[in-house]
């Protein structure tokens, strides 16, 4: 079967939509594919005028899995569309779109809220200072004991990079040049030589091809991915090692455990919450979470700034914490450090929109949490999960 992106409808869906908008403008044009590589747009924008330019890209980019450079054009062209649409009807096709393109979390960059100055309500003048000194709290004490920072190191250590080589039918898939052709996301010690990530991380599976892999191919991709800790900066020199099997694995949960090389464990598993992060997604933000991970499969990124909890229950957790694709498989964290959920991606936002410092949010990511990974590994796993629980003593 030939690869897509997005399925005839979909794609359709986003045709019509850049239509109404005006991208079948000269300009326009120019605007949504300037990230992208030029050689490429000026072979797939074909046509002797923008309308039949733009549907000529639109369907060479549905068709094109990803370039030689690892860019993906349907990706690109719907991070440029989003912005360029905002507020506008049309700007939700978009979204729908890029989560369909993105099926392990990668989220635009800016999309999630930024720093932005706080305004300082006037009445902040006329609180009270400590023991008449010039301190105060303002609004609420957001000051964390510096362990948090000791602590976040040590666990940083536990969670790696891990690369998929894709199989089909058996056979290993390679790219322009002989390359071999990978995917690449986040994962951690779940127990002691026990790896954690996501079921469509090992999957490794896009686009309308995304579909469960064989067993056959689940359980080479499985046996043959590469770690790498300690992948800090890209002049770092990670420990590396591999799995030598899948031994647990949930699509509908989507987490994959893998058993690595290593004897003894390279690094030692993170303390788990089992207990639910609980919040009402009427309640006002407050709670927070802290993301590890290796967005886009470049050195590790710590997601803590604008880090609020949407929702959680004992069956769901959705945050605000920014990711990108190579997110998933992620620890979400509490600011104790324990593990609550393991990243699985991003979605648009149910129902209305969120305000956020005077932004609107639209987007949130969401991870299951780490109970139902233990409820389902005592059921359906008891040796593994007996594993597990003997690395948290």
């Amino acid at each position: 079967m030939t690869f897509a992106h997005l399925s005839p409808q979909a794609l359709a869906e986003v045709r019509q939509a850049a239509i109404s908008v005006g991208f079948a403008d000269t300009e326009q044009l120019k605007a949504l594919t300037s990230s992208m590589e030029p050689a490429y747009v000026a072979v797939a924008a074909q046509g002797g005028n923008p309308l039949a330019r733009l549907i000529s890209l639109l369907n060479r980019m549905n068709t094109t899995r990803a370039l030689v450079s690892g860019e993906v054009p349907m990706w690109e062209w719907l991070n440029q569309a989003i912005p360029l649409s905002g507020g506008l009807p049309e700007e939700m096709v978009f979204r729908r779109a890029l989560e369909i393109v993105s099926p392990d979390g990668v989220a635009r960059p800016g999309t999630a809220p930024t720093d932005v100055p706080r305004e300082v309500p006037d009445e902040v003048a006329a609180l009270p200072v400590a023991d008449g000194d010039l301190e105060v709290v303002i609004l609420k004490d957001d000051t964390l004991a510096v362990d948090f920072l000791h602590i976040g190191v040590e666990v940083a250590r536990s969670v790696a990079k891990v690369v998929v080589h894709r199989h089909f039918d058996g056979v290993p898939s390679t790219v322009a040049g002989g390359a071999p052709e990978v995917g690449d996301g986040t994962a951690w010690m779940i127990g002691p030589r026990l790896l954690i990530t996501n079921h469509h991380v090992v999957n490794a599976r896009i686009g309308l091809d995304a579909k469960v892999a064989s067993d056959l191919d689940f359980a080479l991709q499985g046996r043959t991915a590469k770690v790498e800790f300690d992948f800090y900066r890209l002049d770092s020199a990670p420990h590396r090692t591999r799995s030598v099997e899948c031994v647990a694995a949930d699509r509908e949960l989507d987490y994959a455990i893998l058993r690595l090389a290593d004897d003894p464990p390279p690094r030692p598993p993170l303390r788990l919450r089992p207990s639910p992060l609980l919040k009402p997604r009427g309640r006002e933000l407050d709670e927070r979470v802290n993301v590890l991970q290796h967005p886009g499969g470049n050195p590790m990124r710590l997601g803590f700034r604008n880090n609020y909890v949407v929702t959680g229950t004992a069956d769901h957790l959705s945050y605000l914490t920014d990711t990108a694709g190579g997110s998933s498989g992620s620890p979400i964290c509490d600011d104790a450090w324990s593990v609550v959920a393991l990243h699985r991606g991003w979605r648009v936002i149910p129902g209305d929109p969120l305000t956020v410092r005077g932004q609107e949010v639209k987007q949130e990511n969401y991870g299951t949490p780490i109970g139902r990974i233990l409820d389902h590994l005592a059921a359906n796993h008891p040796t593994v999960h007996a594993e597990v629980l003997a690395g948290q003593v």
